[in-house]
């Protein structure tokens, strides 16, 4: 059954089976009220599995979207494809400000009867593993012991820990505001404000779209550039929301825009320099800046890239050339050094006093499950296993760790995220499933399945730009543990043979 979840209204409880109760169903943890989490949860749900319970750190749900609240927070993925193929939604744009994304995760979780399964303002500081029960147990930061619990399902993210520079660490001498953007001071506005934001990211860009429209001033600190595409962001028009609230015409957008995105993905020709889509995007992003720098040609040379295109996050946007045309706007090409009481000091030498300062400079991405210790068989640590260089297969398991899975793990930042959390919801909730109907207590990652997954895997990123370039995606070693090389299609593909030949149910 599809149904239309109205932004305008709470969702109503949908009378399909999955509302009723299995008190047969194994306890589940899943750690993480966002995007993931709410997956992993439907999932559970849709397979009769209703006794688990949701932690999160947060005293609302929604993960990135309850946190990343700074002024301009946008997604950079269209809103019919930035949703659950379950639950589509009436969109007022096609790409939406963080709170209608509240919205839709808020009518979702209402919708399934996941809020009464969730423990918000719970952190959860490490998971134990029983060798002995082969159970699972929570220990959250107050010290308490949940559980036992036959699985877990982490969904904590992938861009949850801050990366905040050395100089802005613990106590500084600035009286201003100093902010990073996935925590926004509730009440403060760039009005008439002197403002400074690190960084040139995605995050960045939005911001400085903001803050040109108000503040007294804006200074961007700019290490490196970043390619940058347009966006074409837009508010629907009433014909475009009443057509979208057919159920067929819905499905026809989020199809095309799926396999847009799968054309751009095949043998990664998105990130490979020989590759056609590659080529192709790189010229339009030299095009889109040349023709909209082109009135300041002083710019041009400070805003190319010398890295590869795609070997970071591309930014698309439509409003960062523009703003950087403002008069109140100043590029410095150089890092913000050091704080001082009214503003702060550049590589450069330079110093200029601000009234706020944003550091939108990132998180440490490749710091998985980084927030809660995970410790497994015989009491290893998902850490010492990982020795700095996460893998596992699909994303989702490493051996070692029986009955644990991870949404978005190491290797799947890949478009559409969606698809992908709902591919790996199903592989998780899947063998949950297996472990009550078919007498199992332990389900395991296939040690030999997992090392030919990830010696493919390396090879496949081996061709592609990414090694070439310092960014999130890589290790210090270069090792890249964050993307995905290949299409949606081949990934949910192979979570669904990983589920019948790369694990052993005990």
């Amino acid at each position: 059954m599809a149904y239309l979840v109205d932004h305008r209204a709470p969702a109503r409880l949908d009378t399909m089976s999955h509302t009723r109760q299995d008190t047969d169903a194994p306890r589940v943890a899943i750690i993480g009220a966002g995007f993931s989490g709410i997956a992993a949860a439907v999932a559970l749900r849709q397979r009769g599995i209703d006794d688990f319970v949701i932690f999160d750190k947060f005293d609302g749900l929604g993960g990135t979207w309850w946190t990343n609240r700074y002024p301009g927070a946008e997604v950079d993925l269209e809103s019919h494809i930035y949703s659950f193929s379950y639950a589509p939604f009436d969109w007022s744009r096609n790409y939406v400000f963080w709170n209608e994304i509240l919205d839709y995760l808020t009518g979702v979780a209402r919708t399934w009867d996941l809020e009464r399964r969730m423990r918000l303002t719970t952190k959860v500081e490490a998971i134990e593993w029983s060798d002995a029960d082969s159970t699972w147990t929570v220990i959250t930061a107050d010290g308490e012991r949940q559980g036992p619990f036959q699985a877990v399902i982490s969904a904590v993210g992938f861009l949850n820990i801050p990366l905040v520079p050395p100089f802005a660490r613990g106590e500084t001498p600035f009286e201003g505001v100093l902010c990073h953007t996935s925590s926004w001071p509730e009440g403060v506005t760039m009005t008439g404000k002197r403002v400074a934001v690190l960084g040139t990211g995605s995050s960045a860009v939005q911001i400085v779209a903001e803050a040109v429209k108000d503040a007294e001033s804006v200074a961007i600190y700019q290490i490196e550039p970043n390619w940058a595409l347009p966006k074409g962001a837009r508010a629907f028009t009433p014909e475009e929301r009443e057509r979208f609230s057919k159920p067929l015409a819905y499905r026809w957008e989020r199809a095309k825009l799926y396999l847009g995105y799968d054309r751009r993905q095949i043998l990664a020709g998105h990130a490979r320099r020989d590759g056609r889509v590659n080529r192709a995007r790189r010229e339009a992003s030299l095009q889109f800046l040349h023709d909209s720098m082109a009135d300041r040609p002083d710019l041009i040379e400070l805003l190319t890239p010398t890295f590869p295109f795609e070997g970071r996050r591309t930014v698309i946007t439509d409003t960062y050339y523009p703003a950087l045309k403002d008069p109140r706007v100043e590029l410095v090409p150089h890092a913000m050094t050091e704080l001082t009481a009214t503003g702060a000091r550049d590589a450069g030498g330079g110093e200029r006093e601000f009234d706020i300062i944003v550091m939108a400079t990132g998180f440490d991405a490749t710091n998985y499950v980084g927030s809660y210790e995970v410790r497994g068989e015989g009491g290893l640590t998902l850490k010492q296993a990982w020795a700095g260089e996460p893998e596992a297969l699909l994303g989702l398991m490493v051996p070692g760790f029986p009955n644990f899975f991870m949404m978005y793990g190491p290797n799947t930042n890949a478009v559409p995220l969606p698809v992908f959390y709902e591919a790996q919801a199903a592989f998780a909730a899947g063998l949950i499933r297996k472990l009550r109907t078919g007498g199992h207590s332990v389900v395991r990652c296939r040690p030999e399945s997992f090392r030919r997954f990830n010696d493919w895997l390396q090879g496949k990123l081996a061709s592609t730009v990414w090694p070439e370039t310092e960014s999130y995606f890589t290790t210090g070693s270069g090792k890249v543990v964050a993307q995905w090389p290949v299409t949606c299609t081949g990934y949910r593909i192979a979570t669904r043979l990983a589920q019948r030949f790369a694990v052993q149910l005990d």
